[in-house]
């Protein structure tokens, strides 16, 4: 059994890698997925001009996590989505969302480990000394009794009167609003 601050250390090393496969892929890896569509066998899309076949790419998956863009692009290539042709490539806001998509069990499991880092960082707080709270009774009690001492402001003219309405207590409520 790992104490808690190694399982805190584990679950922040865990964080750093998933938030590195998040990180987008740059340009050159871009590049690269795309002459391995091309090499597989997949014609560019004709609706792109060959002179900016790579910018429009380019533009579309620049902020795409790599880890989805390397899973989409793996995919593609053994024909795994049921509606892409497997002779083409897909336009390139479509193999952005196939990459997003694929990115979606990385981006669930780092929110996972980031509530569950939040809950052990919060059962490792310390709890409140019987002194500190007393010390807030205190503070509590010393307010209460300023705001009661103090009259209340008359409102402006066309002002209401801010405040809040008192709550009637629970046994003098409807039935229907409890």
């Amino acid at each position: 059994m790992t104490t808690l601050p190694a399982r805190l250390s584990n679950l922040n090393e865990e964080i750093g890698r998933l938030a590195d496969r998040l990180k987008p892929a740059g340009p050159e890896r871009l590049a690269e997925c795309l002459d391995a569509l091309k090499r597989g066998g997949m014609a560019a899309p004709a609706a792109i001009a060959p002179a900016d076949f790579l910018r429009e790419y380019v533009l579309a998956l620049s902020n795409v996590p790599a880890c989805g863009l390397m899973a989409a692009i793996v995919k593609l290539k053994r024909g795994e989505y049921a509606t892409v042709n497997p002779a083409f490539m897909p336009l390139p806001a479509e193999l952005a969302a196939l990459a997003r998509r694929e990115a979606l069990g990385v981006r669930e499991d780092i929110a996972r480990a980031r509530a569950m880092a939040e809950t052990l960082q919060a059962l490792s707080r310390p709890k409140p000394s019987s002194e500190s709270r007393a010390r807030v009774r205190a503070l509590h009690a010393r307010f209460r009794a300023q705001v009661g001492a103090e009259p209340a402001a008359p409102p402006s003219a066309g002002q209401g009167t801010g405040g809040r309405k008192p709550v009637p207590p629970a046994s003098r409520l409807p039935e229907q609003g409890r």
